[in-house]
This record gives structure tokens, C-alpha cells and sequence, in this order.
């Protein structure tokens, strides 16, 4: 079975780790720094950034 990965900006990782971990069964895999997470189901893999952390909390040069 393959994974997939998902990336969501959200405003508050520590806040999204406890509504995944929590409520949706999700489990911490790597947290190295407050604006970034990986967690994870099964094969689904959820990446949290905060905005502005790392190059996925940035804009596409087309602005999206």
C-alpha cells in the first residue's frame, strides 16, 4: 500500500497535533520545531506547518 502525504498550514501546530493525536487517532512522528510537524495514520501522512516555517509556509511564485 502506498503513503500519502498531505501538508496543511495551519496557524497553531500545537493546537492541530492535540485535534489529530486526539480526536482522529493520529500519531506524532517528528515535531523538531514549534512551527512544523509530521503525524501520521496509517498511510496517510499529515505534514503541519505554521506560516512563514520552512519553504512550505511561503507563497508559489504565482502567488497561490
Amino acid at each position: 500500500m502506498n503513503s500519502v502525504s498531505v501538508r496543511y498550514i495551519v496557524d497553531n501546530v500545537d493546537a492541530a497535533i492535540a485535534f489529530y493525536t486526539e480526536h482522529l487517532d493520529f500519531r506524532v512522528d517528528l515535531h523538531p520545531a514549534p512551527g512544523f510537524a509530521s503525524l501520521s495514520r496509517g498511510n496517510l501522512r499529515l505534514l503541519l506547518n505554521a506560516p512563514g516555517a520552512g519553504g512550505a509556509g511561503h507563497a508559489m511564485p504565482d502567488g497561490r
